[in-house]
């Protein structure tokens, strides 16, 4: 007897630490609530007489899918205990997370008689778990989804693999870097803020467009349920417009536009992380072009970046491997055919690509950082050229050298030290040597080109300006910097049958002339250009109807036999 009591004492003191430390509740086979303790009341908000008789549904949140409660009933129907996580909804209409455990129970006969439904109070270490998921997947700065967020988004809808047709966005903001450096950080934040409070309203007016923000200036939103991919263009466009409206920020009115990439269902690739590489494409391409519109994804851009990628890898070996080459194109005077000069331009060979143009590689080195070697190497390589013609061709030997300097050569503190070191060691008169730059590189940074190309003078080179003409400063250019010859850009040769044109040729060669400057016409390619250049007093030129531009030996060869037209013989 003794016995029973110790044990039905533990029983009431186990039944007690349960009431007293979880949320109980004894529900029918139907779900209609028998049993509730005081912490059950207590959470729910509801009367115990007010939770007795009622179907347990009333506690329902709207949280979770249906499937899951299906899943819930059918493993506690055959007879099994269910643990899960549950959030419920209270008396007052806030939801409150419990740890629960349903438990079925029995009759004699071995049926399910009803089930007992023990709860943890875990509300407050879901709310921490909302936080950090908050910040793990939202952008500090703007409150939008940020990249983690948006992959998780983007692969739920290529799993989701259904027939309707979605898109994505990729958007970068022009001039972003400029107004943050001029203006502050300060400046730069809230402009992004307001292009989230832009692009938030967009997302507002349908629940199958999200925004997020990838970092920096970089934003994306993806559109889902669209009834063709067409209609991400209209999206774009858009947006484009919205967000190229000026902003009123700390007391000034910013301008910004956004280049957009678009990558759409049609592309569908297996991963988040492919289809924002091909819409971050799309944008670079778009953003490259200079074009306001957006740039819609497609197999050439894919293989136009790959092709890319594969310069960007065998650049960087490039002059080890010894697979740069010069060319050289005759410079002529236009009234005697005299051979004046020539102007070295580099070829690359790919022992399995071929020739690879210098347009296609030459702006790839200058993101690589590489074009200070490969620009060294043209210097050197040249220079030990005319040197060896000095040698062997004597007076019939190149009088001048043009040689292309780049931006970064030109911003680089040792370009004068490596022009003079060069002239030293293969025994160049200095007034031999042209260095040519374009408007848009001597304009980039006004303060460091005046310094430099005023050093390299002291030296006696000479400074020519290429493309001119075609730059958005070409008098300032003719005033502020040390300049011996211009260069018309061949577009204007191009177009010389146009009136308008032929006025303009003839107005910079007379301002040339004035200022005591050398002309020099590009991209020469018949006599009637020829002729005209002439009548409007050009001295030198160069183009395909003298010479296409030759590798040493063959030049050597034309040299020695004259071997390219003359005024004489284009009867002019």
């Amino acid at each position: 007897m003794a016995e029973i009591q110790s044990e039905q004492t533990c029983l009431k003191a186990f039944r007690d630490a349960v009431d007293e430390a979880g949320i109980v509740a004894i529900t029918d086979v139907k779900g209609t609530i028998l049993e509730a303790n005081d912490n059950f009341c207590k959470i729910s908000g509801y009367s115990r007489e007010e939770l007795i008789g009622s179907d347990h549904r009333i506690l329902r949140s709207g949280y979770h899918p249906p499937e899951f409660f299906r899943d819930m009933y059918r493993q506690i129907g055959r007879g099994k205990t269910w643990r899960g996580e549950i959030c419920n909804r209270a008396k007052d209409g806030n939801f409150y997370w419990v740890d629960t455990t349903i438990v079925p129970m029995f009759n004699e006969q071995g049926k399910i008689k009803g089930y007992l439904a023990l709860r943890i109070d875990i509300s407050e270490q879901r709310r921490l778990l909302d936080s950090l998921h908050q910040l793990a997947h939202r952008d500090a700065l703007t409150g939008l989804p940020n990249r983690a967020a948006i992959l998780q988004s983007i692969q739920t809808v290529i799993n989701r693999k259904s027939t309707n047709h979605f898109a994505l966005l990729f958007m970068d903001f022009d001039r972003f870097k400029l107004i943050n450096d001029s203006l502050g950080h300060d400046v730069g934040d809230k402009l992004l803020e307001a292009v989230a409070d832009r692009l938030r309203k967009a997302v507002r007016s349908t629940d199958s467009i999200q925004a997020a923000r990838m970092g920096g200036d970089e934003f994306v939103v993806l559109l889902d349920n669209l009834s063709a991919p067409e209609d991400a263009v209209c999206v774009a466009e858009r947006l484009q417009k919205d967000l190229a409206i000026p902003y009123q920020l700390g007391g000034y009115t910013i301008y910004s536009s956004a280049s957009i990439g678009i990558v759409t269902s049609e592309h569908l690739a297996d991963t988040a992380s492919e289809m924002l590489s091909n819409a971050d494409l799309a944008m670079y391409e778009a953003k490259a072009a200079k074009v306001d519109r957006p740039i819609v994804f497609d197999q050439v851009l894919r293989d136009k970046a790959q092709k890319r990628l594969y310069i960007e890898n065998e650049l960087r070996d490039v002059i080890s491997r010894d697979e740069l080459t010069l060319f050289y194109q005759p410079i002529v005077d236009l009234e005697s055919g005299d051979f004046r000069g020539v102007e070295a331009l580099i070829r690359w060979f790919h022992p399995e690509s071929g020739m690879i143009p210098p347009d296609e590689f030459i702006s790839i080195a200058e993101e690589m950082d590489l074009i200070i070697p490969v620009g060294n190497f043209v210097l050197n390589e040249a220079c030990r050229q005319l040197n060896r013609w000095r040698k062997t061709l004597g007076p019939l030997a190149p009088a001048n050298l043009h040689v292309n300097v780049s931006r970064k050569q030109l911003e680089h503190p040792t370009l004068v030290t490596v022009v003079k070191n060069v002239l030293r060691k293969y025994e160049i008169p200095p007034e031999c040597l042209h260095l040519e730059v374009t408007e848009s590189i001597i304009m980039h940074d006004r303060e460091i080109s005046v310094s430099t190309l005023n050093e390299l003078k002291k030296l006696g080179v000479n400074i020519d300006v290429d493309d001119f003409g075609t730059g958005y400063s070409s008098l300032s250019c003719l005033c502020d910097f040390p300049i011996d010859v211009l260069k018309l850009d061949r577009e204007f040769v191009k177009k010389s049958d146009r009136d308008r044109e032929v006025m303009l040729i003839e107005a910079l060669i007379i301002l040339a002339e004035k200022l005591g400057l050398e002309v020099i016409a590009e991209g020469i390619e018949n006599a009637e250009q020829l002729a005209l250049l002439q009548a409007l007093g050009c001295r030198l030129g160069q183009g395909y109807f003298f010479s296409k531009p030759l590798i040493a030996a063959d030049l050597e060869q034309a040299i020695l036999k004259e071997d390219w037209p003359s005024p004489s013989m284009a009867g002019v």
